[in-house]
């Protein structure tokens, strides 16, 4: 038992010092956001090409998904070890995806790599869906317990 308290307490640890650099990645990538916008600002007088989007909306994801890892990596350091999290990750793992989709090069990219983005995309929306549903099931089961059984009571009338 003792060893399974010091495992939690060398997790938080790391998870706190993760936390520290996951805050510099954030500033680094909102950094990096605001100097592509102001380029794109300055250069109004040419029309802002297809190139320059995606550069914007990478950056834009690229904040996204740190600002997601950070809150996960929070989530840890707090001891929080629910299906919030879980979600968390997966929804990192969309934005991922969603990143790489925008940066993406169709006339480069064989079907076999697209296909394989779609079935990412398909194994992620159908785990989020568990999720959800779990954690309906969890939060009803709760309710249930603190009202003592009375839903499950007036379901059968």
């Amino acid at each position: 038992m003792h060893l399974v308290r010091l495992y939690f307490s060398f997790e938080k640890l790391v998870a706190n010092i993760l936390l520290v650099g996951m805050v510099g990645v954030v500033l680094l990538s909102l950094w990096s956001f605001l100097r592509a916008t102001g380029l794109s600002l300055l250069d109004l007088g040419h029309p802002l090409e297809y190139s320059a989007f995606q550069t914007l909306f990478d950056r834009v994801l690229a904040v996204v998904i740190a600002l997601e890892l950070a809150h996960s990596i929070h989530q840890m350091a707090i001891g929080d070890h629910r299906l919030a999290q879980v979600r968390t990750v997966i929804v990192i793992g969309v934005l991922a995806v969603v990143r790489k989709l925008i940066l993406l090069e169709v006339n480069n990219t064989s079907g076999v790599f697209l296909a394989g983005l779609a079935a990412t995309m398909i194994a992620l929306g159908l785990l989020l869906v568990m999720v959800h549903f779990v954690d309906r099931r969890e939060q009803q089961g709760k309710t249930d317990t603190a009202t003592g059984g009375e839903h499950e009571a007036h379901e059968g009338d």
